[in-house]
């Protein structure tokens, strides 16, 4: 069991999904296996590059069996609480930019397990709290069976802003967001039914303010002392607010590239993997564009990293710009990017590649300098070029790589002469 920072007991770190991460670098690097370890536990959270995934060892090491020599190993985390490490042929070596790279993932492990000791301590206090209902930390509520709050504690007032009287004699339902309202009603339905012992949910209910608030509710059928029958309930309430914060800080990182606030590479073969069914339900084609910009790297050792970021933040938001809304961009990491365009054939996706590679095509002003690279596009279409992810990304490889032949700054659509 991990012990997170501060001397708190130990912690099950399940949750964590540092398997995202290790997915990334596979794919990033092009390396048989990435891993994570944290000090103090033995769980491994583990990948597999696409090229060791048929002969992958599923053991505890989730290592690939032709080898458990790490090429690159990285440190993160107070005390080096947590290792980072690629696996591949001894052949296999890394250059600076890519160890740049690395480290910055290395960095989003150290920041995800951050927020995760923050999310554990805040769960810390909860549970605290929670053995100080009687003290009124946590607001209770004592209801009828039809749900009429019959009372309800002072720290109400902290939670939600009403005074207790302002709310006794109502129902919860009157003040619990339009989305969470289904759920919350089918469970308290099972509580009156007597199916359900205790209940717990979260959802969100209206301040006096008018804002929504997080809560969790624990949930308690209660039965008369002398005829054991059902007359009520009592509900101990919490404000979650900070924790749902944490949750979707976590949820960022695993999704959205920290740099162009674009989604990742994860986000991508996930939102593939959405179209690819559709495809495969309703007949519905999209195109897939893979490119990378071409002259960037000269950009980066030329003028600097700075200078390189932000042509990549002023790429992200060109290639938005020039899509519809039903289109999506993803970077996959340096400079590739990726879009996922919904109903469109090859004429549809070179005509969008062509705009695309107009719009990169104007100088980037940064700082006093006068920006100029261009754009290569490959297009893949589903379901026509596959309908396997692995299939279609193979496609739309290749047909970067004779766009690049061609002469860069131009797209080309995969074709069965191009060998993938």
């Amino acid at each position: 069991m991990y012990a997170p920072a501060g001397g708190m007991e130990a912690v099950d770190l399940s949750s964590l999904r540092f398997d995202l991460l290790c997915g990334v670098a596979c794919h990033m690097f092009g390396v048989a296996a990435a891993t994570i370890r944290v000090r103090g536990t033995d769980k491994v959270w583990h990948a597999v590059g696409p090229a060791s995934a048929a002969q992958a060892d599923a053991s505890d090491a989730g290592l690939p069996a032709e080898g458990g020599c790490p090429l690159a190993s990285i440190p993160f985390g107070d005390g080096d609480a947590g290792w980072f490490s690629l696996f591949g042929p001894s052949s296999r070596a890394f250059g600076a930019s890519e160890l740049r790279q690395f480290e910055q993932l290395a960095a989003l492990a150290q920041e995800q397990l951050r927020l995760f000791d923050l999310a554990q301590g805040a769960l810390r206090r909860e549970s605290g709290f929670r053995l100080l209902t009687e003290a009124a930390t946590d607001t209770i509520v004592r209801g009828n069976l039809d749900g009429v709050r019959l009372y309800v504690s002072p720290s109400v007032e902290d939670l939600l802003g009403y005074a207790p009287e302002e709310l006794v004699g109502r129902k919860a339902i009157e003040v619990t967001h339009p989305d969470d309202a289904p759920a919350f009603m089918a469970m308290m339905q099972e509580i009156r039914a007597g199916r359900l012992k205790i209940g717990r949910t979260e959802l969100r209910q209206r301040h006096k303010n008018g804002s929504w608030v997080w809560i969790e509710a624990s949930i308690r059928l209660t039965q008369d002392r002398n005829t054991g029958r059902p007359d009520g309930y009592v509900v101990s309430v919490r404000n979650i607010g900070h924790r749902k914060q944490l949750e979707a800080r976590l949820k960022h990182l695993a999704e959205v590239d920290d740099l162009t606030g674009l989604p990742n590479r994860a986000s991508f073969f996930a939102c593939l993997d959405l179209a690819i069914q559709r495809a495969r339900q309703g007949g519905e084609k999209f195109a897939l564009l893979y490119m990378d910009l071409d002259g960037f790297k000269q950009v980066n050792d030329t003028l600097g990293h700075a200078v390189g970021d932000t042509v990549l933040r002023e790429t992200a938001v060109r290639l938005q710009a020039s899509l519809r809304d039903s289109d999506r961009v993803f970077r996959l990491g340096g400079d590739e990017f990726t879009v996922l365009s919904d109903g469109l054939d090859g004429a549809g996706a070179i005509g969008l590649a062509q705009r695309l590679i107009a719009e990169i095509a104007m100088p980037f002003a940064v700082d006093t300098a006068c920006i100029s690279i261009g754009l290569s596009v490959g297009i893949s279409c589903g379901p026509a070029h596959g309908q396997q992810a692995d299939r279609l990304v193979e496609c739309a490889d290749q047909a970067l790589y004779c766009a690049k032949k061609a002469g860069k700054n131009t797209a080309r659509l995969y074709g069965a002469d191009m060998g993938a």
